[in-house]
């Protein structure tokens, strides 16, 4: 485990949240594939809730740690890339956008793994690549809820978050690449 990660972190109340997160990603497949909206609205909801109250638990509770700060947004990429895929392959996302995020994603990460011994702490995510996702959300969330007389607005906020996303991993770049430069 690298030194930035403790054991003990394995088990703290915000991380055992993040980890429902992963374990939701299955049944969110399976109920959106076999059109279980309910189920899948129920499942996409507490998606959602355990991204809110870890952060909630970590603040209450005073348990921020490098692991947590590294899960979190993993959950949250691997999360929205299941559910743009299973978008794109309804038609509703485009193809371009499902091999752009998956670049950035594997691209930050990594680059995270290469530069994770040199770190002394995690590099949080940015506010121009939560605006980007908060775009994407909104997107998502109009295809998931099926309102079609909002569909025509989701091409516009596909490229606005595409947009913010690729300026986000700039500045991921950015940070890396000053990394690499310290000897």
């Amino acid at each position: 485990m690298s030194k930035l990660f403790q054991y003990k972190d394995i088990f703290l109340v915000p991380n055992l949240i993040t980890y429902v997160r992963f374990l939701l990603i299955p049944p969110m497949i399976i109920t959106f594939n076999l059109d279980m909206k309910v189920y899948f609205y129920i499942i996409l909801f507490i998606s959602l809730l355990s991204d809110f109250l870890d952060g909630v638990a970590a603040r209450k509770l005073d348990q921020h740690s490098e692991l947590g700060k590294t899960l979190d947004p993993i959950a949250d990429g691997t999360t929205l890339f299941a559910f743009i895929i299973l978008l794109n392959r309804r038609g509703d996302i485009a193809d371009w956008f499902c091999i752009f995020y998956f670049v950035r994603q594997i691209t930050i990460l990594i680059f995270s793994l290469i530069y994770l011994p040199k770190i002394d702490k995690i590099y949080g995510s940015n506010i121009v690549g939560k605006t980007g996702v908060c775009f994407l959300g909104v997107a998502l969330s109009i295809h998931a809820l099926d309102f079609t007389q909002f569909f025509y607005l989701t091409e516009y906020l596909i490229i606005i978050s595409a947009i913010l996303l690729f300026l986000s991993l700039l500045d991921y770049l950015r940070f890396f690449f000053a990394l690499g430069s310290k000897k």
